[in-house]
């Protein structure tokens, strides 16, 4: 067959080898290709960075690798000695990059940015200033944004609202999937910080069902909602300062239908905080987040878990942390039985954004 040559079954060869070395493919009539591709499918076996190839009665469907032991039953493995690739789209920054025409300040062009479904978010190096329209023009159009904003300062003030110009559109409003979990909120109003994922996927699968937890820090549900949504605790008790995340957090627990889990408290939450009450406190804010630790030990039952959020220099881990949820469960009257330390992510050059799980509990 004209540019492919069987070398015959390699039923023998050891994965490893396969990993390394060749392109495993199922060779089977024609006839029955259409049934054996379907249950290729359902395994998962195909192989969808190559084509298949087809040569006159029979046909070669390309196997993923590690998938060979659970595909051969369907038919003859070969190794495809020159397989065909599947052609692949250009990279979004490649169009972009292609389309601007700026001369050598392309390198100076932001290979990252934050998409929220039709809202995006680029930081643009003040070089490129006379050019930001043009850049906002062209970034929206091949990443499908309705609107783009500028970060032009991170986050800032009390309430860490985000710092941003409009340069396209003049909504920025949107609702962001994630983990199953759906959350409205203005771009240019709130942050929504793409780099915790993981941390809200693990707050989410907590074993919390019979729990009473109090969120101090709620924001717009961050940690919250994914909770009620997947965990399904007994109670969560959501405190939030900020009225517009305040606002997003009451519509989002309505758009989630968790308002039987979640009670919304409009607030500073060393006043508006229930004490004596949770089996679980989070404390998912950064700054000055020590400044509460004796507040969330207050809401905290006889025995509980505090999960407690803090930015800290990398050389100060993880002691920094760790010795000041100690010294607050001590002077608030609490043992620790347990403690564990996760970096979330990078905050900063030399900066981490970690969280401190505690168990504790009273002392007698």
């Amino acid at each position: 067959m004209a540019g492919n040559k069987f070398v015959g079954s390699i039923h023998n060869l050891d994965l490893f080898s396969y990993l390394h070395t060749v392109y495993p493919a199922i060779r089977i009539q024609k006839s029955c290709a259409e049934d054996i591709r379907k249950k290729l499918f359902e395994i998962r076996a195909v192989d969808g960075e190559r084509k298949f190839i087809r040569d006159g009665e029979w046909v070669e469907i390309p196997i993923r690798a590690e998938m060979v032991e659970e595909a051969k039953k369907y038919g003859e493995i070969v190794e495809q000695c020159k397989p065909l690739f599947k052609e692949r789209p250009p990279a979004p920054f490649d169009i972009i990059e292609k389309r601007m025409d700026i001369g050598e300040k392309k390198a100076l062009l932001p290979r990252k940015w934050e998409l929220f479904v039709d809202v995006l978010i680029l930081k643009i190096p003040e070089q490129l200033e006379k050019h930001k329209l043009k850049i906002a023009e062209i970034y929206a159009d091949v990443l499908g944004a309705r609107t783009v904003l500028r970060d032009v300062g991170g986050i800032g003030g009390e309430y860490r609202e985000p710092l941003v110009e409009f340069l396209w559109g003049d909504d920025a409003e949107t609702v962001h999937l994630e983990n199953g979990v759906r959350f409205r909120f203005d771009a240019s109003k709130i942050m929504f910080s793409s780099g915790n994922i993981d941390e809200r996927v693990r707050m989410a699968y907590l074993p919390s069902h019979n729990e009473i937890i109090v969120d101090m820090f709620a924001g717009i549900g961050y940690f919250s909602i994914p909770m009620a949504v997947h965990s399904r605790p007994k109670k969560i008790c959501a405190c939030e300062k900020n009225p517009t995340s305040f606002k997003y957090l009451r519509e989002n627990i309505l758009l989630n239908r968790v308002e039987g889990i979640i009670e919304p408290l409009l607030g500073d939450n060393r006043e508006v905080c229930p004490e004596n009450i949770a089996d679980r406190v989070i404390m998912g804010y950064v700054g000055k987040t020590h400044l509460f630790l004796q507040k969330g030990f207050s809401v905290l039952k006889d025995m509980g878990i505090i999960h407690y959020h803090e930015t800290c220099p990398e050389e100060l881990l993880p002691q920094r942390p760790i010795l000041r949820v100690r010294a607050n469960a001590k002077d608030s009257g609490y043992k620790v039985l347990g403690i564990n330390l996760r970096k979330i992510k990078s905050y900063a050059p030399g900066i981490a954004h970690i969280v401190v799980d505690a168990k504790v509990e009273k002392r007698n």
